[in-house]
């Protein structure tokens, strides 16, 4: 999905499950965001193959997020941390900045377990798993993540894991909502 931002174009996009090469990235893409579930159930050759395919894409930035099905990244991450090219954007939590755009990462693959305070204004913010009651995101997903989200008022909320509503934009109060899941 295609987003602008701040005179930048923004490609975001999750849930490749191993056929991100199927995926058509714009060539002039500022800034590219892979909300996770590269792979099928922690298949390390399908994220290696991702990552030697989204590091050689042209864009100036690009940050990865990963899936609830990224299982490396979760059960030995000191491991799958070291399979991140150096000329890509590995966030866990926490903010940054990319071409003046404030971006915040949040570990949400599905849930939440307590509330999480957004420390300052945010652009952007990033998570896999979608906050509840937003496009399709009423049985996976998170009522924790809606608050936080309600709270913060981010201008975009990219998010993925719901298959059946990728693709789509909900403008709801200051926040919209992107669900950037693809179907393939």
């Amino acid at each position: 999905m295609l987003i602008e931002l701040n005179n930048k174009k923004i490609f975001a996009f999750a849930d490749t499950h191993g056929k991100h090469r199927q995926l058509d990235v714009p060539a002039d893409a500022d800034i590219l965001v892979c909300v996770g579930d590269v792979c099928n159930e922690g298949n390390e050759a399908q994220i290696e193959d991702f990552f030697a395919w989204f590091a050689q894409l042209p864009a100036r930035h690009k940050l990865f997020v990963p899936g609830n099905h990224d299982i490396p990244f979760e059960i030995v991450p000191h491991l799958a941390c070291t399979m991140v090219p150096p000329n890509v954007e590995y966030v866990e939590e926490g903010g940054l900045m990319l071409d003046d755009i404030r971006f915040y990462v949040l570990p949400v693959r599905m849930y939440m377990d307590s509330p999480i305070d957004i420390p300052y204004r945010v652009d952007v913010l990033v998570t896999h798993g979608a906050p509840w009651g937003i496009l399709g995101g009423e049985t996976y997903s998170c009522p924790i993540l809606r608050d936080v989200v309600d709270e913060a008022q981010p201008r975009i909320h990219i998010f993925g894991h719901i298959h059946n509503y990728g693709g789509q934009t909900l403008q709801h109060g200051k926040t919209l909502f992107c669900n950037v899941a693809v179907t393939m």
